[in-house]
């Protein structure tokens, strides 16, 4: 593994004469955008082409765009000249999807092609107000508590659709195709935390091509490749290939998957848009539940003598999406957002594990339709949207899932009005209904208000949570569901002020409290609701962005209480408090006479208190605090990441978890499930244009 090391270090050396840096995680133009105020743009026309009027004038300041054109290019009024052959253009408004009312934009493209995480908490690790649970390989279904929200009340869209679990509810955060994410938006409101991003779209004349790939010890690497082409200026087909695979570092960890994405897009005209989605999942997940680990405390994590709890336990994971959408913008505007939307999709899922003395799982097909419409009145902006799913359980009968076929419907609409210019005000409804007769609700209220460089804001909200269909109706071997359980109520309430120091200076605290009563988790193989208890979170944190560094830090707090509405005195789970502190410093900026830009740096956490994480349950696929785990010991974690862009090729080099064997012989996120041991990974990204 040395040498392996030393060669992609000469390599680095005499092939490109660079150093790197890495894994600065902001939206700041200024981290990706060298010496400019755009961010990585791919252009549909050259830089010297003369846009006529009414069209998007894509900005050509920038020094960090890849241009599809050679310099000698030229354009002129309505054509481009190639040699002797003219090529009338068609005036074309690069398409940009609207955000949802309210959300904030956490990553983007911009910022993602610095990184090359394992999987999407890898990345949610790192950010202020997360505890992340995860079981020491990436792929499997790890999870976050995300300030006081557990992994049960979290969301993620892949634009208009559901990717979470429709069995269980869970989210898995491994599918999130990081490479292709030109947006990721979330938004708390209350009682759920949604997550949601949307892919880039291509406007090129020539076809692209990329490759990814990276590599570490034991059984860890990724491969992908993607080509795309404009067929003409109007229509667009994408092709990407993902290959990913881990683990091996314990007995019955290994975790292979593969990712196949196609889309095929077309522009109406300059106000209408059209997309055709297919993407598939396939994952074969070695399920050790858990290892066998007496003690956390004198476990000396020899990865040679520590055996499984199921030496072959397996799973056999499928999913896939085919979605027709279309899109509409404003026709007498230049606006480039969409103000409406309208989709049919078609969704199967397939969970199949093989346990020793047991074989449970589902196999689910549903098809579905979504809408969503935006108005705009100065500062009043209003979103309406509505969805519906139906589900056909094809789940073979030695299986657990017996439930009948079910259809859900769901209204839900947001209303933002900026009152007076330094404060604005957000309201959002939900209402959805399932064909079991169950159904949830969900209100929320916000407010923003600016005091100089102040920022406060508030929020509070109301709500109910279904049960899933697993909690209703699996029946196994060992664990079974409850079909008189009753819905989840959650009263919360929330607040946030920062203090901008600078404009690329802030500091700030966060905190939040969730009531919950009649709180679903496993219980004795069975399904039930517990008595009432609250979650309560508070993080302060602070931002420094400069020229050539970056500096963040944060510290999280969080712990299960006595409900405030609702007291009993005691709660279904421990009240330990967790501590997380985080930090990371980051240089960045060109070397070699600018042939390269770097960004190089080093990111940490400590937990300085033992505490009891949350339980994941294998057969289940789901998270829950009430446990009977060990607490983990405390621990700490040090990365140093090094990323360096040259022309259209980037390095990314990580040492993970740097301390190991120096300050601890290793750590638990997750009880019975040690991490990894310090490892180093390797990637890289490269560019290929015609």
């Amino acid at each position: 593994m040395k040498s392996l090391r030393i060669t992609y270090l000469i390599c680095l050396l005499l092939g490109f004469s660079s150093v790197g840096m890495a894994q600065v995680d902001t939206t700041a133009v200024d981290s990706v955008a060298l010496d400019s105020t755009v961010i990585d743009t791919l252009f549909l026309f050259s830089p010297e082409y003369t846009f006529p009027a009414d069209t998007v004038a894509l900005s050509t300041t920038a020094t960090d765009t890849l241009f599809l054109f050679p310099p000698t290019f030229s354009a002129a009024n309505d054509t481009i000249e190639i040699g002797e052959e003219k090529e009338q253009l068609v005036e074309i408004q690069p398409w940009d999807f609207r955000a949802p009312t309210g959300a904030k934009k956490a990553a983007t493209d911009s910022t993602l092609r610095w990184q090359n995480w394992p999987d999407w908490t890898y990345k949610l690790n790192r950010e202020p107000g997360i505890i992340s649970y995860r079981l020491g390989t990436s792929y499997r279904s790890n999870a976050v508590q995300r300030n006081a929200h557990e992994p049960r009340y979290q969301q993620l869209y892949w634009e208009d659709i559901s990717l979470n679990d429709p069995v269980s509810g869970t989210v898995n955060w491994g599918i999130i195709p990081q490479s292709k994410v030109s947006a990721f938006y979330e938004r708390d409101v209350g009682t759920i935390h949604r997550s949601r991003y949307f892919n880039h779209q291509y406007y090129i004349n020539k076809p692209l091509s990329r490759l990814i790939y990276s590599e570490s010890k034991f059984n860890h690497r990724n491969l992908e490749f993607e080509v795309s082409h404009n067929l003409s200026q109007r229509t667009n087909i994408e092709l990407s290939y993902w290959d990913r695979r881990t683990g091996g570092e314990y007995d019955n960890s290994q975790t292979t998957g593969r990712q196949i994405y196609a889309k095929a897009s077309h522009h109406l005209g300059n106000n209408q848009y059209l997309k055709l989605n297919y993407v598939t999942n396939s994952d074969d997940v070695s399920l050790p539940f858990g290892y066998n680990i007496p003690n956390h405390f004198a476990y000396n994590f020899d990865r040679y003598t520590t055996s499984p709890n199921q030496p072959s336990a397996v799973s056999e994971k499928s999913t896939s999406i085919l979605a027709l959408n279309y899109y509409q913008r404003k026709a007498d505007s230049t606006e480039t957002n969409d103000h409406f939307r309208v989709g049919l999709f078609r969704k199967a899922n397939e969970r199949l594990i093989d346990v020793t003395n047991d074989t449970t799982g589902y196999s689910l097909s549903s098809y579905g339709a979504n809408i969503r419409k935006w108005w705009q009145w100065g500062g009043l902006e209003l979103e309406g949207g509505a969805n519906g799913q139906y589900f056909l359980n094809n789940t073979p009968t030695q299986r657990s899932f017996f439930a009948d076929n079910w259809g859900t419907a769901r209204v839900d609409g947001s209303l933002s009005i900026d009152v007076i210019p330094f404060l604005s005000l957000i309201g959002d409804a939900e209402f959805q209904i399932r064909s079991d007769g169950f159904q949830s609700y969900l209100l929320n209220g916000e407010g923003e208000m600016f005091i100089g460089d102040f920022l406060l804001s508030a929020g509070l909200s109301s709500g109910s949570v279904m049960p899933t269909p697993q909690q209703l109706y699996w029946d196994s071997q060992n664990l079974n569901g409850n079909p008189d359980l009753q819905n989840e109520k959650v009263q919360e309430v929330r607040g946030e002020l920062k203090y901008h120091i600078t404009p690329d200076t802030k500091i700030g605290v966060r905190g939040q409290h969730k009531d919950i009563t009649d709180g679903i988790m496993m219980s004795d193989s069975l399904f039930a609701n517990v008595d009432s208890y609250a979650s309560q979170s508070a993080t302060a944190f602070f931002e420094w962005n400069l020229t050539h560094f970056e500096f963040e830090g944060s510290t999280i707090f969080h712990r299960f209480a006595d409900s405030y509405l609702s007291p009993t005195g005691t709660i279904p789970m421990q009240p330990q408090e967790r501590l997380w502190l985080k930090g990371s410093a980051y240089w960045k900026g060109y070397l070699f006479d600018r042939a390269t830009y770097v960004k190089a740096g080093v990111s940490g956490m400590a937990s300085p208190f033992r505490y009891q994480a949350d339980h994941y349950n294998p057969t289940l696929n789901f998270w829950q605090p009430l446990s009977a785990d060990q607490q983990l010991p405390m621990y700490n974690r040090l990365d140093v990441d090094i990323s360096a862009r040259v022309r259209s090729i980037m390095f990314i080099l990580r040492w993970e978890n740097v301390l190991d064997d120096v300050s601890q012989l290793g750590y638990f996120e997750t009880a019975q499930y040690p991490m990894s041991q310090r490892r180093f990974i390797f990637s890289v990204r490269a560019l290929f244009r015609n």
